[in-house]
Formats: structure tokens, sequence, C-alpha cells
């Protein structure tokens, strides 16, 4: 059985793709796709589960850091996709308030990914705009040219370092209760 995860963008599906476990792509046979937007993720992730009559997880960013539009954001994504999934498997993971974010939960880690330590007053807007700040960490960087190759740039030990943030743990998990369920049925 395929499991698609839907995210936002390419890069995000990139990132997706580097840090869950190589497993997943072929033994759970797990496929990420790049949706182009909030607007398209909702349709493709409908779309797939009529369609395909497989399980989706939708990985979206919150763009925001309250609590009460975070909710909305995950509340309307669920809304359009389950009305449509019967017993099919749906699940939303939002990232709060953007995917990068995963960078900023071990700053040693990150720093020895860039190359320098970073000044601790950008670092104080990680919270807001993850992205932003990474992008100006690494064009500040004498190791890394831009976002691609950051990513391109990652170990196998650096994706498992990255993996261990909760939001990764929580697909993981989703994505491992689905295989559990196959392989029962």
């Amino acid at each position: 059985m395929i499991t698609y995860i839907v995210c936002e963008g390419s890069t995000d599906a990139k990132l997706l793709n580097c840090v869950l476990p190589k497993q997943f792509h072929s033994d759970l046979h797990v496929k990420i796709v790049a949706a182009g937007g909030l607007s398209a993720v909702k349709s493709l992730a409908r779309s797939l589960v009529v369609r395909r009559q497989m399980p989706v997880a939708i990985v979206v960013d919150s763009d925001s850091v309250a609590p009460e539009f975070i909710q909305e954001r995950r509340e309307d994504i669920e809304e359009i996709v389950k009305s449509v999934a019967g017993n099919i498997p749906v699940k939303v993971f939002v990232f709060i308030p953007e995917i990068e974010v995963i960078f900023f939960q071990n700053i040693p880690f990150l720093a020895r990914l860039i190359g320098y330590k970073p000044d601790r007053d950008i670092l104080n807007l990680t919270g807001f705009q993850p992205r932003k700040v990474l992008d100006q960490l690494i064009a500040q960087s004498e190791k890394i040219d831009n976002y691609s190759d950051f990513i391109n740039q990652l170990s196998h030990e650096d994706a498992k370092i990255l993996s261990q943030a909760p939001i990764i743990q929580e697909i993981i998990h989703f994505l491992e209760s689905i295989s559990e369920t196959a392989t029962a049925i």
C-alpha cells in the first residue's frame, strides 16, 4: 500500500525526503509529493484520498505562531480532506511556523552545519521566520552557497538528528501505524 505525504513546496519535499528514514520509501512505499502551495495541498490530498483510496499525511507550515490561527489552519484542512476519507487514514501535521524550524532545535548542530556559531540576535527571530533566518545564516556561511546545497549536504547522521524533532517523530509514528494496520489486515 502506498502512503502519500503531501506538502506545500519542493524544498519541503526535499527536506522530508532527507529526514524520514529511508526504509519508509522502499518498505512502506511512502511517496512525498509537493503540491505547490496551501490550496493545492488541500486539493491534492483530497483527490488522492478519493481517487487512490490511500492514506495521506498532510504537511504544512502554520505561517503563524498564533494558536487560534494554527488550530484554524489544521481544522480547515482536516475538514476538507477527512470529509471524503471515510476509514482511510488522514492526518495533518502543522510546522510552527515553518518546516525549517527543525534546524533550530539544536543550535550546536546547526552551527556545525553552517560552519560558524550564529549570533544570538538573529536566532531570536527563528520563532517567527525560521526559513528567512536560515537563508541569512547560509548567506553568511563560507561552507554553503544556498538552501538547496544545504539540504544536499546533509549526511545520514545529520538526517537522523533532524528526525528527532517532535513533529518529525509524529509523522514517523503515523506512517508506522499505517504500516502496522496494513500488515494486520
